[in-house]
């Protein structure tokens, strides 16, 4: 069987989405090809959907890596959350929607800029107008039902879909303030630690470190945190194109592990514009991770954007640590392989390769040293962003545990 959709993106001089290509799957080989549109290749202001492994060429593009979903279209679906919440919208067991059928129900809050259609005439993605912030409240009821296997009022139905297009485990949904696209995320009943004020205080410290992080805020609904973090792929009504660093590494699911921050550094040359900026902030990035024991930065946990002209690392989203009980020596595992030791969590692997990241061992010394000076005072951060006492304790371990196994990073 064949599935065959137009595929759009918004560009900056046009008002409506255009057509960019043509993409096709076989769905039963796993086979899915991709071809840009001739009209489109002739526009000056073309924007490859992928530079990389996609580059604007008149040739057909074949892949057969993640069931034969292209990394930007792949980009476009919903996370477990999402996932769930469709599920349960067209009544089948979870996990039975398969990718294809996911990417027919995408709508215009996906990130990015593209979107899907069976014509060239217009994309069929769902028109959803976000909340406002009077309405998180019957938002949250809305998810704490579904989560709770409770059934839903009519009149609050429609809430449950907010945010399908979202990736990320959490509860979440868009939210327009003054004007501008932001995200809520939730606190989840699933979960023991209360995230929302620990992503909060946890981009806070970011910030305080020297990452470049998009503006955030905390809000307390129905008695309850939401973090709310305004999105870096919109400006104004428009959708600004994103490419994932899974997209960019062209994995499939079965090659995660091979996730690494130096490939995505290399990767990097040849497409970003100010290579040496972004390398640093990368590199700034994964030294954090290690500093606050986020285990859970993962490819599609980093990301690009285009402002117009050109593409360039996106600032730092979802860095959350991940809580640990104190265990002496003990070295952890970051999602991403670091260095010559792979995903291992220590000074000696995440400096052994900083001409990576254009960096001198200097350099590279000298951003570990910013960082750890921006997380001394993490337990007031965390105390005054309304962390509980208890979650506190929890992910105590994740600010002390890498200075403390670790208090000289010079050697």
């Amino acid at each position: 069987m064949t599935f065959e959709r137009v595929v759009f993106i918004e560009l900056p001089s046009e008002k409506t989405p255009v057509p960019a290509g043509l993409f096709t799957l076989d769905h039963d080989l796993g086979v899915g090809r991709f071809r840009y549109g001739n009209r489109y290749l002739k526009r000056r202001e073309a924007i490859a959907l992928d530079p990389v492994n996609l580059p604007l060429s008149p040739q057909e593009y074949v892949t057969r890596k993640n069931k034969g979903i292209f990394g930007p279209l792949g980009d476009l679906l919903p996370d477990s959350w999402g996932r769930f919440v469709l599920a349960k919208h067209q009544n089948v067991p979870f996990g039975t929607l398969m990718d294809y059928e996911l990417l027919d129900m995408t709508s215009t809050h996906a990130v990015g800029a593209l979107s899907l259609g069976p014509s060239p005439e217009s994309p069929s993605s769902r028109q959803e107008k976000s909340v406002s912030l009077d309405e998180l409240s019957d938002v949250a009821e809305a998810f704490d039902l579904a989560v709770n296997e409770e059934s839903l009022p009519p009149e609050v139905q429609y809430l449950l879909q907010q945010g399908t297009s979202l990736g990320g485990a959490q509860p979440k949904c868009p939210v327009r303030i003054n004007g501008a696209a932001w995200i809520a995320k939730f606190e989840s009943a699933k979960t023991l630690v209360k995230y929302p004020a620990l992503e909060f205080a946890t981009m806070s410290l970011a910030r305080k470190a020297g990452i470049n992080v998009p503006e955030i805020a905390l809000e307390t609904v129905s008695g309850r945190k939401v973090y709310l973090v305004k999105r870096f792929d919109r400006e104004g009504n428009r959708r600004l194109p994103f490419l994932s660093a899974l997209a960019l590494s062209n994995l499939d699911i079965e090659e995660l592990e091979q996730g690494s921050y130096p490939r995505i550094a290399t990767l990097m040359r040849r497409f970003v514009e100010h290579v040496r900026h972004d390398h640093h902030e990368l590199f700034r990035r994964m030294a954090f991770n290690m500093h606050v024991r986020n285990e859970d930065d993962h490819l599609r946990n980093h990301g690009f954007c285009h402002n117009g002209s050109h593409w360039g690392l996106s600032p730092a989203f979802d860095m959350v640590p991940m809580p640990a009980r104190a265990k002496t020596q003990e070295t952890f595992h970051l999602s991403l392989q670091a260095g010559i030791h792979g995903s291992e969590a220590t000074p000696a692997n995440l400096l052994s390769q900083p001409e990576k990241f254009s960096l001198e061992r200097k350099d590279a010394l000298e951003i570990i040293r910013e960082i750890r000076e921006a997380l001394i005072n993490w337990e007031n951060v965390l105390r005054k962003s309304g962390v509980t006492a208890e979650d506190i304790e929890s992910v105590r371990w994740c600010f002390e545990g890498f200075g403390t196994m670790y208090p000289d990073v010079s050697g």
